[in-house]
């Protein structure tokens, strides 16, 4: 016993995970599921039919997350809330504990005053259980995956347990659609750095090709599903009935612009991301004026939309109404088809990603830490933007942003570890940066506390 809390006491990533552990059980003490889908719908499908029974019924006319809901079923069943707030504790103590990992434990204060600045209100959507156990439990469970490939690219020894465990995970992660889609991205990326650096292993082949497997089945899955063909038929009947008409573009452009908006506007990881990429510029040896000047492209954008909103709003009105119509849902239409005007958010909103991605690829020493960076986003990004080709993407609500964030907190910390050596030597700017993200974090873990008890009231908000 003293051994262990001697451990616990010399390796500071006990002491962040157990800071972590005491934050989420305190905020899962006043969750409770009086609406939603789990309370309201899942509780009751198992009432007169058999689990196998009403996921055949599912896949035929709803949906393709099988393995998803067959775990959502059974907890929903009797509302094993208690049961189902256990398990949640533990898929957020794991995330962090996956988070720290990726980034070699070096910035463990980051990560977790980042994660808990995460809203809690999204994961009250569809009610808490059902949305964490579709959106948060695929994320938790699909980091771990992504812990185990770098394992292996570390050749680090992978137990018979652990990677039985991760596969298990893994198919229940890449279950859910968009992720699935994320994750064969990464994983492929991951595979071309492997085959260029020649870092495979025979046990590692195998292992990568099983998750291949896996990632591969579940898109065919999804595609091949009835349901989810049945589910764009009745989502465009009530929420966009003109989906049928939408072209190729016309779906990429409404789910960029829509992106991007609520990034812009809504997103605070986005405002820290754009803050860093400045840093990033600024850090570079010899220092490129073209690329700072590139940098501040995007945090430009967001303090316009945010911050200075009242002074655009009084000097140019129309620049402000323009993108206030996007974030209000606008889309072109058979009306607006030839107005140029139309297509100057995605125009902006593409040029704010090409500097992002210049940003990252030209702003740090390896070349290899820019390109990951840039294809983590991109995943990321495409998790959200795909939500354009469902008639449900204004209905869906913030929740679609959760992969996203996780991808922003990633390279969030990636950044600041590439360039505190700058950082260091402003060490004013430093300490008050640390300080404004401390009391910001506790703000942020005051405000998911409100969005719980309001809850009670309302049923489900979104600040």
């Amino acid at each position: 016993m003293k051994q262990i809390a001697k451990k616990f006491r010399r390796d500071v990533r006990y002491k962040f995970l157990s800071i972590a552990f005491m934050i989420v059980v305190f905020e899962h003490l006043f969750v409770r599921d009086y609406s939603g889908d789990a309370a309201i719908a899942f509780s009751h499908y198992l009432d007169r039919t058999t689990l196998i029974a009403t996921l055949h019924n599912r896949y035929m006319t709803w949906t393709s997350r099988v393995f998803i809901e067959a775990v959502l079923l059974k907890l929903s069943q009797n509302m094993h809330v208690i049961l189902w707030a256990l398990i949640d504790i533990l898929m957020w103590v794991l995330l962090i504990w996956a988070m720290m990992k990726l980034t070699n434990y070096k910035h463990n204060y980051l990560i977790l005053c980042l994660t808990f600045i995460v809203p809690l209100s999204m994961m009250n959507g569809a009610g808490w259980m059902a949305t964490s156990i579709n959106y948060f439990w695929p994320l938790a469970l699909g980091t771990l995956g992504l812990v185990s490939l770098y394992k292996v690219y570390l050749h680090e020894n992978i137990s018979i347990v652990f990677g039985l465990i991760v596969l298990a995970g893994l198919v229940f992660a890449t279950n859910f659609e968009t992720y699935s889609v994320m994750y064969l991205i990464l994983l492929s990326y991951f595979s071309f750095l492997m085959i260029r650096q020649h870092r495979f292993s025979v046990s590692g082949i195998a292992f990568i090709a099983i998750q291949y497997s896996i990632c591969l089945a579940n898109i065919i899955i999804a595609l091949v599903a009835p349901g989810n063909k049945q589910r764009v038929v009745v989502e465009t009947k009530f929420h966009m009935l003109d989906f049928a008409n939408m072209t190729f573009f016309d779906k990429l452009s409404v789910g960029f612009n829509h992106t991007f908006s609520e990034l812009t506007d809504h997103n605070v990881l986005f405002l820290i991301f754009a803050i860093m990429l400045v840093f990033v510029a600024l850090s570079t040896k010899p220092r490129s004026r073209e690329l700072v000047g590139i940098s501040v492209i995007p945090l430009i954008f967001v303090m316009f939309r945010t911050f200075l909103s009242p002074l655009v709003k009084a000097y140019t009105p129309e620049f402000k109404a323009l993108f206030d119509a996007v974030s209000k849902q606008y889309r072109v239409d058979s009306i607006t088809y030839f107005d140029f005007v139309s297509y100057l958010p995605f125009v902006i909103y593409a040029l704010i990603l090409i500097a992002i991605l210049l940003v990252l690829i030209n702003g740090f020493k390896s070349l290899d830490t820019g390109v990951s960076l840039s294809v983590a986003l991109l995943s990321g990004l495409v998790t959200v933007v795909a939500i354009g080709f469902s008639p449900s993407m204004y209905a869906s609500g913030s929740r679609i942003f959760f992969f996203l964030d996780f991808i922003l907190i990633y390279a969030i910390t990636v950044m600041y570890d590439e360039t505190s050596f700058f950082l260091n030597d402003h060490v004013a700017v430093k300490k008050a940066l640390k300080i404004c993200l401390f009391a910001f974090t506790v703000f942020s873990v005051v405000n998911n506390l409100i969005a719980i008890g309001a809850t009670y009231f309302y049923g489900n908000i979104s600040f």
